[in-house]
């Protein structure tokens, strides 16, 4: 009887043991919720740092769209402040005894420099960068949009053989002075319409032919008239590039006088 006893005291000190109630049983039992927790927490950890990567992905990408348009980043990267300095300093390049310079951004400036190639009383044509941040720019950087540069045409000529006045002709009609940071298909800021002068007499009558020639046109002008500053001659392949047949190597002319249409990527 004694030992009938002792075993149901035994039975019962063990069942109380593994039952629900003891810390062992209760550990196992939540150890795979708390697994299952910990698996869930890490995924959607994982899901959040890939969320946030894409987003910075699509910030990047909106950020370089936006400032294709123009709404961007133009003279917001930093950059060292005497190189910029540099960059913002005149043009202390000289023309020829008897020349001088004139400097327009229409555009690309392939076919911009063509153009001008062809008018009589021009005797040499330069495409460039010219009014951005940073000193020294590559034509990689200017299509960035963060370096501030303008693709320009910088054009040397004598003023007893053309006026200044004509070579605002040809920019007028080369171009639409009305988009802005925009010609056709081609967007950004480095296509923005300007005219850099290079004196208080190129200032005056670049001022008097934007108000003439707006008189014209339904759409406001926003043609920017700034003085001349630092040129820096582009890539040698840019240079002349339509002339010497551009992308299709069909080369076109640049007589002087030459009507033919220009196509602007050859």
């Amino acid at each position: 009887m004694a030992t009938m006893a002792r075993a149901t005291s035994l039975a019962a000190s063990a069942n109380a043991l593994f039952s629900s109630s003891s810390p062992i049983s209760s550990a196992a039992t939540r150890a795979p919720q708390l697994g299952s927790c910990f698996v869930d927490r890490s995924f959607k950890l994982r899901q959040g740092l890939v969320a946030a990567k894409e987003t910075r992905k699509e910030a990047r990408a909106m950020d370089g769209f936006l400032s294709m348009l123009g709404f961007g980043s133009r003279g917001a990267k930093e950059f060292d402040p005497a190189d910029v300095a540099i960059a913002q300093g005149p043009d202390d390049d000289k023309p020829a005894s008897g020349h001088q310079f004139a400097c327009f951004g229409a555009g690309c400036f392939w076919g911009v420099e063509l153009a001008y190639q062809r008018v009589p009383g021009v005797t040499k044509t330069e495409v460039g960068y010219t009014h951005g941040q940073m000193h020294m720019p590559t034509y990689e950087a200017v299509c960035s949009g963060q370096t501030g540069h303008s693709e320009v045409v910088r054009v040397e000529y004598n003023p007893a053989e053309v006026s200044y006045d004509k070579l605002l002709n040809v920019f007028w009609d080369r171009h639409d002075p009305t988009t802005l940071n925009r010609q056709g298909g081609d967007v950004g800021t480095q296509y923005r319409s300007g005219i850099y002068f290079y004196s208080p007499e190129q200032e005056k009558v670049a001022k008097e032919s934007l108000e003439s020639h707006q008189t014209s046109l339904n759409r406001k002008i926003v043609t920017e008239i700034l003085p001349a500053k630092k040129f820096y001659r582009a890539e040698s392949y840019h240079q002349q590039y339509l002339a010497k047949g551009g992308r299709m190597g069909l080369r076109q002319s640049a007589e002087k006088g030459c009507k033919d249409p220009i196509r602007c990527y050859g």
